[in-house]
């Protein structure tokens, strides 16, 4: 106690030590400025790389069991194109695996397999092995088998070609355009918790799209380049229309690009507006309500022609009838005919008219109920979608739907819609709608099968059900994941023994980071059961595709980490600075304490004190700077952003917002650190205390 009050006592900031407390008070500055910066990376960082594997992983999973050769060549798997009960056809790792028989063969019945092949692969009691069933056991034996979820997985290539639908201006009212990519094909895992992360939320364009989407038929979806675009018939559009609005909730709607014509009925019969008025020859020609007259942005005077004028002025509306205000003029009556027209992007609050969703033969013919305000002025009535937009819905997650991939009410599963009138639902990575596709656009996977005297195309119609964002993920901007079913009908189009990884099996479990543990008893299971030669285990730091990443984000890491200490080191060596001085300064009361009785240990651990107690101050309030910083992450990069013109940080790697939460490991790698080097930069002051002898100081005095 007594060397920790004369610790605080010499701390404690005084007019007399002025240079001393200066620089105490700049050590703890830099202290904190480093600790900030480090916290705040290091948080950043752990942030997006945990997000990066949990993209990873929902793609994949944390380990994947693929077969072997032996496996393909074995026994257990040549048997089924031999069989009558297997229809000759070879079985895939996900039949097998609820196939009620390990052995189908009949010898009675089924021609006699070749002599060249292997013997079955038999248990103790003579039973043929089965494989992927013992894969299964094995993990179901497994410490904390109950987070563990064994599922097969298929990946095929195919070539998807999707028809892009948009209402346009023109005469047709409709325009189309074509995606084509040659992509990989996955099979969709309900089992995939973390893709509920990595799903992209619905924008106002998919809510139109798909809206749109309920009135155009696909009777001709399978076709290359369809001339016409087919309408539903009246009935169907309208169970369609219902359904779509029982899961569908439209809360606004926003006027288009080219502003929207206000229909008179929904004028209050007295208001006034700040409104931009286009002359022509100097008489009215239209009247422009914006929804904010501070940030309107008239229309640029060098476009009008030389007897336009745009001018700002006011609208009052007196008992249903309108005038116009200009700048030095009296009131002046206008004719009902001039266009009143509503801003560009005004939103509008609104609900569907449930009573139309029967009446409606089109869907700009579908009414809404408008309740908003503009300028304090409330609008009110009942008008058609026309050239309106959605602006803003919310979805029943409660509700299933063939209209798009949706989470259960539990948020923990997602259903993938399949064999709907339009197809499978697929779901695509973000870089597809970056090129222009939107939720409800309908295509085709095509795939080459061969026949008897041919080679065929064979085209299966899907529709886009969602996007996800596949991260840094090599794979990610080709890679679709479709039902399993239609996996498995392209796959078995080809000989799928080419490529060993196109199907096996996927170990999920809660925490990522036990794949190192989980693999290593995995394999010792297999071993125990003898099926070790058959399969390939691999973590997801292993795949083939994310390896390299992988490494070089733990290589960063490192690096990061050692760069960061060095900084620490160069921050904490300050105090050795300041410690000195001090000790010069009270050479005196070091003299008389030492007379008193002090030990040489008391006196060093004095300093040492100063030096702990100076780094953790540095430290606590550089965390707590970290703290608020991380918590306003995204506010200072947008803010960053604008000033730079451009985004600051890539969304397609770094994701619409960066991670927000502390990461304890950086905050105890800082406080531990600094404590330490903090101490120890004590050490070289504490020991020139030590060294003074007190008869020497008080002579001197």
């Amino acid at each position: 106690m007594f060397e920790l009050s004369v610790a605080c006592k010499y701390l404690i900031p005084r007019w007399r030590q002025l240079s001393v407390s200066i620089i105490s008070l700049v050590s703890i500055l830099v202290i904190a400025l480093v600790v900030w910066l480090i916290v705040v990376f290091f948080s950043v960082k752990d942030g997006l790389e945990n997000s990066w594997v949990d993209k990873i992983i929902a793609l994949t999973a944390p380990i994947r069991v693929t077969p072997t050769p032996k496996y393909y060549n074995s026994y257990y798997y040549l048997i089924d194109s031999v069989s009558a009960q297997s229809d000759y056809t070879a079985k895939s790792i996900g039949e097998k695996l609820v196939s009620p028989q390990t052995d189908p063969y009949n010898s009675e019945v089924d021609e006699e397999f070749p002599k060249h092949w292997p013997a079955p692969d038999r248990n103790t009691q003579g039973e043929l092995k089965d494989l992927v069933k013992l894969v299964a056991q094995s993990a179901d034996a497994l410490p904390g088998a109950n987070s563990i979820k064994v599922t097969d997985y298929e990946t095929t290539m195919a070539n998807v070609r999707l028809r892009l639908v948009r209402p346009s201006a023109g005469p047709t009212q409709q325009s189309q355009q074509f995606l084509d990519h040659a992509t990989y094909v996955g099979s969709f895992d309900t089992n995939t918790p973390v893709l509920a992360k990595a799903l992209l939320p619905f924008t106002a364009a998919d809510f139109n799209n798909l809206l749109h989407m309920q009135s155009i038929s696909s009777d001709n979806i399978l076709e290359d380049t369809p001339d016409t675009i087919n309408q539903q018939e009246i009935a169907t559009l309208h169970k369609r229309l219902q359904a779509f609005f029982s899961v569908i909730n439209v809360t606004a709607l926003k006027t288009p690009a080219t502003g929207w014509r206000l229909p008179q009925h929904l004028l209050p019969a007295n208001a006034n507006f700040k409104v931009s008025i286009l002359t022509s020859h100097g008489d009215t020609s239209r009247i422009t309500i914006p929804n904010n007259p501070n940030e309107f942005e008239p229309f640029p005077q060098n476009l009008l022609s030389a007897h336009e004028q745009i001018i700002m002025g006011e609208l009052n509306i007196k008992d249903g009838k309108r005038f116009i205000k200009l700048p030095d003029q009296e009131p002046k009556e206008i004719e009902a005919w001039i266009p009143l027209l509503l801003e560009d992007n005004t939103i509008l609050q609104a609900s569907i008219d449930l009573s139309s969703l029967l009446q409606a033969n089109r869907i700009k013919n579908l009414h809404f109920i408008i309740t908003t305000k503009i300028q304090g002025n409330i609008l009110h009535g009942n008008v058609p979608l026309g050239t309106l937009e959605i602006a803003e819905a919310t979805i029943e997650q409660s509700k299933d739907t063939p209209l798009f991939a949706h989470l259960t009410p539990e948020n923990t599963t997602i259903i993938l819609p399949q064999n709907t009138a339009e197809g499978d639902g697929i779901l695509l990575p973000r870089s597809f709608k970056d090129a222009g596709a939107l939720i409800g656009d309908q295509g085709y996977l095509s795939y080459f099968s061969p026949t008897p005297s041919s080679v065929q195309e064979q085209r299966q119609p899907v529709f886009i059900a969602g996007f996800y964002d596949p991260g840094i993920m090599p794979l990610g901007g080709k890679y679709i994941l479709a039902p399993k079913e239609l996996i498995g009908m392209i796959r078995a189009s080809y000989n799928s023994n080419e490529n060993l990884t196109s199907n096996g099996l996927n170990i999920r479990f809660d925490n990522y980071k036990d794949a190192a543990r989980i693999k290593s008893e995995l394999s010792q299971a297999f071993e125990q059961a003898g099926i070790a030669p058959y399969w390939h285990i691999e973590t997801y730091q292993e795949y083939e595709y994310i390896k390299d990443l992988i490494q070089q984000l733990h290589s960063e890491k490192n690096l990061f980490s050692v760069i960061s200490l060095v900084v620490i080191i160069v921050a904490c060596s300050n105090i050795i600075s300041m410690l000195i001085i001090l000790v010069n300064d009270k050479k005196l009361e070091i003299g008389i304490m030492r007379s008193m009785g002090a030990s040489s240990v008391s006196i060093a651990t004095i300093f040492g004190i100063c030096g702990m107690v100076m780094g953790t101050i540095g430290s606590l309030i550089g965390i707590l700077a970290a703290t608020l910083t991380l918590r306003n992450i995204n506010e200072l990069v947008s803010i960053l952003s604008k000033l730079q013109g451009y985004d600051l940080f890539n969304p397609v790697f770094y994701g619409n917002t960066l991670p927000s939460e502390l990461s304890f490991e950086a905050l105890s790698f800082v406080v531990i650190t600094t404590a330490c080097i903090s101490l120890l930069a004590g050490i070289v002051p504490a020991v020139k205390a030590c060294m003074l002898r007190p008869s020497t100081i008080l002579r001197a005095e």
